[in-house]
């Protein structure tokens, strides 16, 4: 596909004709959803050996090198985004070529155009990782929201846990080993809640702030809503399977937990022990994984919106801060997929 030369050359060419000209190509693309035209760069980038967590651009730049009005455009992904729509290598050369042209005319004609930051440099510090005091702040708020969570659960006696919300956003948000550290740092706390068992079941809500972590990084788990619920389900089979031996070994089946209702009515139904108290805990994590995932990704995208915390590693956030855009309608179809 390439771009069509005659409305070029009846009228003198602009980013604002380059911005139509690409959205009339996205239109005969079938159109292609902005999820997808993600999707497809990210996949172009990573075949060139650009690392994973930098092939991937976010949702609303993508979306934003469609409209008009721009003062400049990114040629390295103007041409990304041709390819993906289906050209061929040369096209997509002609409209990298049609952009130079037109920065070159604004210049002559004395008009500013700032240059996109090349690939090549580096990225500065403030925006490839949080600010040391908003690192501190965040992870610390993580630690005293798993602890409300402990004390929310005991007060109303609820089947389920609320112990890793705090857990998961660090872990979404800034890493897996973030989340490791309020997982450690809420468990050994936990007596302040009343609950003397916590310690015990540190390795549980390490395990999830491993699972989710490297979950919406290594296997891009973030992507979309289906596959962040299947995430969170994953995080609560993992988490069972490693709470379950503790409940058995550590706390013969009862750790004063409500959900050893469940355990007891299985077990009524001559389901052997062991099997009681998984079946009682898989139930239960579920519930709690995707109640505690859903919280988290809230959490996360109020981060990105309000600090800039990146969401690069989980374009599902890029895709919800994005409803706040023009483009809703496109913004809820793209959440979905």
């Amino acid at each position: 596909m390439t771009t069509d030369d005659s409305s070029v050359g009846e009228h003198p060419d602009s980013l604002d004709r380059i911005a139509l000209d690409l959205q009339d190509l996205r239109e005969n693309s079938g159109p292609v959803s902005y999820a997808e035209l993600v999707r497809r760069i990210s996949d172009l980038r990573l075949q060139r050996g650009v690392r994973a967590a930098a092939a991937t651009p976010a949702r609303s730049t993508v979306y934003n090198a469609f409209r008009t009005a721009r003062s400049r455009m990114d040629p390295e992904l103007l041409r990304d985004i041709v390819v993906a729509l289906g050209a061929d290598d040369a096209a997509a050369d002609a409209w990298v070529q049609r952009y130079r042209t037109v920065t070159v005319r604004r210049r002559e004609a004395g008009q500013s155009v700032p240059e996109p930051p090349s690939a090549a440099q580096p990225v500065p510090r403030a925006s490839r990782r949080v600010r040391m005091p908003l690192l501190v702040g965040i992870l610390c708020a993580c630690i005293v929201v798993n602890l409300l969570g402990l004390s929310v659960t005991a007060i109303f006696d609820l089947s389920v846990y609320l112990d890793m919300i705090g857990t998961a956003i660090a872990a979404l948000a800034l890493g897996p080993w973030h989340g490791v550290v309020v997982a450690v740092a809420s468990s050994g706390l936990g007596f302040v809640t009343g609950d003397p068992h916590t310690w015990e079941f540190a390795p549980v809500n390490m395990v999830g702030a491993l699972v989710w972590g490297y979950g919406v990084r290594r296997f891009r788990l973030g992507a979309s809503l289906g596959r962040f619920t299947s995430l969170n389900l994953l995080t609560a089979l993992a988490c069972s399977l490693v709470a379950a031996p503790i409940v058995v070994m550590v706390f013969q089946g009862g750790a004063g937990h409500a959900s050893e209702r469940s355990m007891l009515a299985l077990e009524a139904m001559q389901l052997p022990f062991v099997a009681s108290v998984f079946s009682a805990n898989i139930v239960t994590s579920a519930t709690d994984k995707l109640l505690t995932g859903f919280i988290a990704l809230f959490v996360f995208t109020l981060l990105h919106r309000s600090f800039g915390v990146s969401a690069q590693h989980m374009p599902l956030v890029e895709k919800i801060a994005a409803l706040r855009s023009g483009d809703r309608v496109g913004a809820l179809r793209a959440v979905g997929r």
